[in-house]
């Protein structure tokens, strides 16, 4: 059911952005942040996604990662994980279904089409995380609910979310099963596709203690998967660093500084550019709405889950430890435990139908505004 609903909603998103294309043209520049107007004036997308408009704004760094690598600083940011895929979906058919297809658009496309498989992946492990941890009953609703959250649009363009949730969910699923070498091993592979992905220790490590203080201990060398993550982490900023490029040095050129005292400065700005445009009150007020929103849910969870619940708040809030809420609507996208706690009030009608009014009318602002190239997440 799950995956037939993913279908349904895939199908509905592409028809729904081809009729934003064919249909509106919205007046740029965009305001949404003091930065945006300087970059919604032209052409909306990189160099390297052709005329994709499932491709905006970071997502022609993906297509030069799959391509040629780390060949600039200011791709250190990017982890590999999602071009990886890209690259091997390319090699293994679309170059030989499209051998005179220019690289940089059939790139472009390998990006969406693994979007989409992934995508359908996470809705599958979503309903069964979900039938597991909360019931069967609510499974369904579990796979709607991820569907029509506001920013569940990037799930269908060439970002890094269908793919990062898909590892992460399969790691999750495992690690409540309590294998927990699968476990470590999918979780290394999201934290080379998302940095949040070196937090799923949180929620192994959890299960492992959990055990140990219930006096059912799980064997001692099941702590050695909980640090892959750990090791994927440093190990690819190791080889980055090896390579000449520095993280946390390409995060400064997006106007990103980790725990510093302009940190302050550049939070208190983006909150001040609330009360200057209309439209960055609207944008800059849903990204902190999302924030508290998700923040709230996450320690609701936390009696049912503690260590999802503390991998959710550290995915939410080690962002902001820069300063930047830009993104913060979309980074919100994969906390699990904030799905868990509004799947279990959606089984109360009136919540469900109100909470899937509101999404919904979030989601289509998001996916027109992503469409016309206007600043989404």
């Amino acid at each position: 059911m799950g995956l037939w609903l993913w279908l349904g909603w895939y199908i509905t998103l592409i028809l729904f952005q081809h009729m934003i294309w064919a249909r509106f043209d919205l007046q740029k520049p965009d305001y949404a942040y003091t930065w945006t107007s300087e970059m919604t004036t032209g052409e909306v997308d990189g160099p390297a996604t052709g005329g994709w408009f499932h491709a905006r704004w970071d997502s022609w760094r993906y297509v030069a990662i799959a391509q040629h690598g780390y060949s600039d600083i200011k791709l250190a940011t990017f982890f590999p994980g999602y071009p990886i895929l890209m690259r091997i979906w390319d090699e293994a058919t679309l170059r030989w279904i499209f051998p005179d297809m220019n690289w940089d658009d059939r790139m472009a496309l390998s990006g969406v089409m693994v979007s989409a498989i992934t995508g359908a992946v996470s809705c599958a492990l979503m309903y069964q995380l979900v039938a597991e941890r909360i019931g069967q009953a609510d499974a369904l609703r579990g796979v709607f609910y991820l569907l029509i959250f506001p920013t569940a649009m990037f799930m269908a363009q060439l970002y890094t979310e269908s793919a990062y949730l898909a590892v992460s969910l399969a790691a999750l699923l495992a690690t409540y099963r309590k294998n927990l070498w699968l476990a470590g091993l999918l979780a290394a592979f999201a934290a080379i596709t998302r940095p949040t992905g070196l937090l799923l220790f949180f929620p192994m490590g959890t299960v492992w203690l959990d055990h140990w203080w219930r006096g059912k201990d799980l064997p001692r060398h099941l702590l050695i998967p909980i640090t892959f993550p750990i090791i994927a982490f440093f190990g690819f900023n190791t080889w980055l660093g090896n390579q000449g490029l520095n993280t946390f040095q390409a995060q400064q050129d997006f106007g990103r500084y980790f725990v510093q005292p302009l940190t302050l400065c550049i939070f208190a700005q983006q909150i001040a550019w609330m009360g200057t445009d209309a439209a960055g009150l609207v944008h800059v007020g849903l990204d902190l709405g999302l924030t508290l929103f998700a923040t709230a849910l996450c320690l609701r969870e936390w009696k049912w889950h503690p260590g999802l619940a503390l991998y959710g708040l550290a995915a939410i809030w080690l962002p902001l430890g820069t300063g930047q809420l830009v993104s913060q609507n979309r980074y919100v996208l994969i906390v699990i435990p904030m799905l868990f706690v509004l799947i279990r009030w959606g089984r109360n009608p009136l919540f469900d139908r109100l909470w899937t009014f509101v999404s919904l009318l979030l989601f289509a602002m998001y996916a027109v505004l992503y469409t016309q190239g206007f600043w989404t997440g």
